[in-house]
Order: C-alpha cells, then structure tokens, then sequence
C-alpha cells in the first residue's frame, strides 16, 4: 500500500507549481523594458507569449496580440508557445492521473495499479515543471542576449529589455514541481509485503480451505464408520 500522506503532500506541491505556470502562460510579463533608458519611465511596456502591452501613468493599458500564431513568429516565441502548451497539457493529464492513482480514492480497486498510475501522475507532474523551466530559461537567454547587443549602441538604449514577472514565476514553477513530484513518487511507492500478504490471505487461504474441505469429503466416504475421527 502506498503512503497516503506524501501522496497528498505531493499533489499539493504539484497544484501550487500548476498555479504558477498558468500564471506565468497567461501573464504579459516574459519581460519589459528598462525603465532606466526611457524618458519617461512612467511609461512600461510589457510583453508576453501572446500579447504585448503598454501601460500610462494613467492607469490605462494599449494592448495588441501578435499577428500570428506560431508560424512567422520569431524563435523565442516559438519555443515558448511550444513548451508552455505541452507544460500545460502534461499539467492536465498528471491531475486527472492523480485523483485515479491517489490511494485516498477508489476509483481503482486494484493497488498495485493504483501505485502504477500514481507514478504515471508523478512523472507527468515533472515532466510539466521541466517544460515550462526550459521555457522561461531559453526566453529570458533570448532576453540577456538582446540587452547585451543593445548596450554597444547608444540609441537602443530605451529599447533594452529586462526580465519579467513570468519567468520568475516559470523557475519557481520548475523547482516546485519538481520537488512535488518527487514527493509523490516516494509516496507511490508498493511493498510487495503487503502484497504477499494479500496474495496468502485471499487467494491462497482459500484454496487451501476448499483443498481440506474436499479431501475431509472424500476420505468420510470411504470410512462411513468412524464418525467421530477426523484427520485433518
């Protein structure tokens, strides 16, 4: 049996990570501008995987989405897309996974199944903290690069970029995922003791029951005189 309570200590780690991808996915803030080249620096413009942004002293926001979806996109772009969805997908599937291989449920009567597909949720859990970590990472290089690029030039200063609250949220994702899932996996794990046990109370006792109850059968039909023996 499967340790119930790193199961749901895990799965809670796993939920806070979830939140924080799908904040980091939905947010306009893979990065902004430095505001230490802009003449006005009450003027912030933000940008993110699928919309940019310009926010004014006044409380106003001006935001417009990209022109395409994924192709024609440059490469940062791309690759962030790419790996935020799969992030979120693997996210989904490891949730559904979880609440059929968590040992508190009974959605599954077998547990040596139920700790199968436990470790299945785990590994998914991962795999989503691994995806949206490498997102981040490769889109905040991206980011460094270009500031790099821009500080040779004197009139690019107020274009220069620095990163943004979403990847922050991304390397927090990552960690914390992968801590939950580690988590969750240790609690997944089966003794086989207990399923040996199993095995001679249900399986095996009963066999050996209806073995003596046949031959006890058997051998008062033959001897119908001694009643009050009994050899087994």
């Amino acid at each position: 049996m499967a340790n119930s309570a790193l199961q749901i200590i895990g799965l809670v780690i796993c939920l806070i990570a979830a939140i924080c991808t799908y904040l980091a996915v939905i947010l306009p803030e893979w990065r902004r501008n430095d505001p230490s080249g802009e003449v006005i620096e009450a003027i912030v413009r933000h940008q993110g995987i699928w919309i940019r942004c310009t926010s004014y002293p006044t409380g106003l926001w001006q935001c417009d989405d990209f022109d395409a979806f994924f192709l024609g996109l440059p490469t940062q772009l791309q690759v962030a897309r790419g790996l935020a969805m799969c992030a979120i997908i693997f996210g989904l599937f490891a949730l559904l996974l979880s609440i059929f291989g968590m040992e508190c449920t009974k959605c599954i009567d077998n547990n040596k199944l139920k700790s199968r597909v436990a470790k299945i949720a785990a590994g998914l859990w991962m795999l989503s903290a691994f995806c949206i970590g490498i997102a981040v990472s490769y889109y905040g290089h991206q980011v460094v690069q270009e500031y790099d690029a821009s500080a040779f030039f004197a009139d690019d200063v107020g274009l220069r970029y620095v990163f943004g609250t979403s990847l922050f949220l991304g390397w927090a994702a990552m960690g914390v995922g992968i801590l939950g899932g580690a988590v969750m996996m240790c609690g997944s794990a089966y003794t086989e003791s207990e399923d040996d046990e199993y095995w001679n109370r249900g399986k095996v006792g009963k066999g050996i029951r209806r073995v003596r109850q046949s031959f006890r059968e058997s051998y008062r039909a033959v001897r119908p005189r001694d009643k009050d023996v009994d050899y087994v």
